[in-house]
């Protein structure tokens, strides 16, 4: 089955040089066939547009599968192959929630969303969890062709209506009702929002590996760098620690690294940015154990919390790659945080 990049470049927002080159160096690297969509498929908002390209590209190419993305997406140069990840037979998407700050539990805007638009096309609404970050789709067009079909028609009875995240919700909710054993999620590494991490957004140095400059990040995306130098450039270039590391790890980094005490997220970062696969851990104690200054204020006011609050925000979706460690009890044994 061919793979194929299929991206939607509609005006007025065309894709910058970083997206291009980006995707046309990732089409190289995993073997898949290119195919920018330059003029609108059907008379209809871009959020529907999203619906008629499993169409296109079964028309184009003939049974395929497809890495469905928007045009304001960056690919790092070292991000492996999705296709590898998700097989034919599934539909592959990432989580919309990725970002702490934002409402995890049942009663976020997303269950709004996918009611409402159940609702207009007469489905079950899908999970609130379920909503994905619509930048990325992964299908084969032979299984779900006929979904995107179905979901075309309710242009008609829901008279093109654009709202309440329109193609996320819509997909979700189709998939829920029909597909509901074939929905796969990749790592949020896949398709990191830009908009849910700021601090990423205005630094060039790509630490996951796809980024998508959603909204208010837009600004920032001619900046992001996304081919990986040698030796590796860090995020945050003055931590000399983690210049030591990688000098003497090179290529070979163990397995996971602790880094002690939790205290500012540069050395973390760097290390979880240049080893995709490394676990790094480290330890926590409500007793801050590095002398500034500048928080007196939060072990006189109980709220050194802060510290491991930002200190987690900012490693972003590589966090899920941080081994909590906790001083427990008098005798202050490290102990792993339980969930």
């Amino acid at each position: 089955m061919k793979r194929v990049i299929a991206i939607l470049d509609l005006p007025p927002r065309r894709a910058v040089p970083t997206v291009r080159e980006s995707v046309e160096a990732a089409a190289e690297r995993w073997n898949a066939e290119l195919q920018w969509i330059r003029r609108p498929l059907q008379p209809c908002h871009p959020f529907w547009q999203k619906m008629f390209v499993c169409g296109d590209v079964a028309k184009r190419f003939g049974p395929s599968h497809v890495l469905q993305i928007d045009n304001d997406m960056v690919i790092r140069s070292d991000c492996p192959s999705p296709f590898d990840l998700a097989k034919p037979g599934k539909f592959a998407m990432v989580a919309e929630r990725q970002c702490a700050q934002n409402r995890i539990d049942n009663g976020g805007w997303q269950k709004t969303a996918h009611e409402i638009w159940a609702e207009r096309c007469r489905l079950n609404p899908a999970p609130t969890w379920m909503h994905p970050n619509g930048g990325l789709y992964l299908y084969d067009t032979e299984t779900f062709a006929c979904m995107f079909e179905r979901i075309i028609q309710y242009l008609i009875v829901t008279f093109g209506a654009n709202d309440q995240a329109t193609d996320e919700s819509l997909i979700i909710n189709q998939l829920w009702n029909d597909h509901a054993d074939l929905i796969a999620f990749l790592p949020p590494d896949f398709n990191v929002s830009m908009l849910q991490t700021p601090e990423w957004a205005t630094n060039p140095v790509m630490q996951s590996f796809v980024y998508h400059f959603i909204g208010p990040s837009k600004p920032h995306l001619d900046r992001c760098r996304w081919q990986r130098s040698n030796p590796t450039e860090l995020p945050f270039p003055d931590n000399r620690q983690s210049i030591e590391l990688i000098s003497e790890w090179k290529d070979d980094p163990p397995a996971s690294y602790d880094i002690g005490s939790i205290f500012r997220p540069d050395l973390a970062a760097n290390l979880l940015a240049t080893y995709p696969n490394l676990i790094v851990s480290g330890t926590w104690s409500d007793e801050l154990t590095v002398y500034d200054e500048r928080l007196s204020s939060l072990d006189e006011t109980f709220s050194s919390h802060l510290v491991l609050t930002r200190f987690l925000i900012r490693l972003g979706v590589n966090a899920r790659r941080f081994k909590l460690r906790i001083k427990e009890g008098d005798d202050a044994t490290l102990q792993l945080a339980r969930s």
